[in-house]
């Protein structure tokens, strides 16, 4: 939104860049500055925290705000400058993904992303520490994949655009992938994509390096939306470097999902594979590029091999309630394991810019090896309840 009053924690921002700009005034680096944000409340509750996808003890209730603040504010012609500032306050034990494992709760305040961009004729340019958004490391968490490095888009046309990005210093990994956490977090990507469109079908394809952890990246997406009709079908192929010394070193994932959506009711099906020896695709644990289902299942699944995932979700709209369902079913040959999921979410538009969210998730895990504990066959659950409030501006 353009600004035309600023709370005091913006104020604060703007005048601390606009002092470290020449001591430029307060009230001319104020004109014309964009601000965006949000701030967000968590109650999560599981009733076994041991069926968790991390190790460690985790907590049952768990409790966390967070809130985030991003400045654009134009400099020159064709030039802007961006920062946002992120907090985070969570209880002991927060079981949530993005939280460390057996944590003891506490907070943050950083400064999550600060850039400058430049854009004309068709050229985009960003330098700066900000998101990577390649499909390996997307992310809509809060505290998701950030990189400091430089990003350029050049859009050829109307229908396609090329993209080229080196990034320094990322935290991609997030500890999330199998044998890349003793890699540390600060391996460089490198990534090269052409997105477009050929008449109704939206094309992606991505190449990318990550040092110490893949030699080669390689995603390639393709989807169309028609009267209401629409499926996506993803490809992704992943080398591990030869320092991590891994017995099979290539592996693949497919996705496909289809479905009918329209303003009241939506409905999809899907699949997603990965290969029986090595599994990883995805850099991020939360990570929002590649087709996943499910609020547990996603997390027990992801980067494992030889997983095969079947599943089915729909939803309808009612005035301002959204309602959703949805069931999964995995079998992991790797572990000889079977999961299932069942989740229903219940959303509410309470405001223009406040929603409110409510889901209920049961997973069933068959022949389950927990956290922790010797190896043995038994059958455990999880049911995990979640509410979120969410303002955005």
């Amino acid at each position: 939104m353009k600004l035309t009053k600023l709370s005091l924690s913006a104020i604060l921002a703007v005048s601390a860049f606009s002092a470290a700009l020449n001591a430029t005034p307060l009230e001319e680096a104020v004109k014309g500055v964009e601000v965006s944000g949000s701030a967000r409340y968590r109650y999560h509750s599981q009733s076994d925290f041991a069926t968790t996808v991390s190790s460690g003890n985790r907590g049952t209730d768990a409790s966390r705000f967070s809130g985030y603040l991003q400045l654009i504010s134009p400099i020159a012609d064709n030039f802007k400058f961006a920062t946002s500032l992120v907090t985070d306050i969570w209880n002991k034990g927060d079981s949530e993904a993005s939280s460390p494992a057996g944590d003891t709760g506490g907070n943050s305040f950083t400064f999550d992303k600060y850039y400058f961009q430049y854009g004309a004729n068709g050229l985009t340019v960003k330098a700066g520490k900000f998101e990577i958004p390649t499909p390996w490391t997307q992310s809509a968490a809060i505290s998701g994949s950030r990189g400091n490095g430089v990003l350029a888009l050049y859009s050829i046309n109307s229908d396609w655009t090329v993209a080229g990005a080196a990034y320094l210093q990322t935290n991609a990994l997030n500890g999330h992938a199998a044998g890349f956490s003793d890699f540390g977090s600060n391996d460089n990507l490198y990534a090269l994509a052409a997105i477009g469109k050929v008449g109704p079908v939206g094309l992606q394809f991505w190449a990318a390096n990550l040092e110490t952890v893949a030699d080669a990246v390689l995603f390639g997406e393709a989807k169309f939306a028609l009267n209401g009709f629409n499926a996506r079908g993803q490809l992704n192929y992943l080398k591990l470097a030869d320092q991590i010394g891994a017995a099979e070193d290539a592996g693949i994932f497919y996705g496909l999902e289809g479905g009918y959506k329209n303003q009241q009711f939506a409905v999809t099906a899907g699949y997603t594979a990965s290969d029986k020896d090595q599994g990883i695709y995805s850099l991020d644990a939360d990570n929002d590029g590649f087709i996943r289902f499910g609020k547990q299942l996603y997390y027990r699944t992801s980067n494992v091999a030889d997983v095969g995932t079947a599943f089915i979700k729909g939803g309808a709209t009612v005035d301002k309630f959204g309602f959703e369902l949805g069931y999964g079913l995995a079998d992991v040959g790797s572990r000889d394991q079977d999961y299932s999921e069942a989740y229903g979410t219940v959303t509410y538009k309470y405001a223009k810019n406040l929603g409110l969210e409510l889901y209920y998730s049961h997973i069933d895990l068959d022949n389950d090896t927990r956290p922790g504990k010797t190896a043995g066959t038994f059958e455990s659950t999880n049911d995990e309840i979640r509410f979120q409030a969410q303002y955005n501006f």
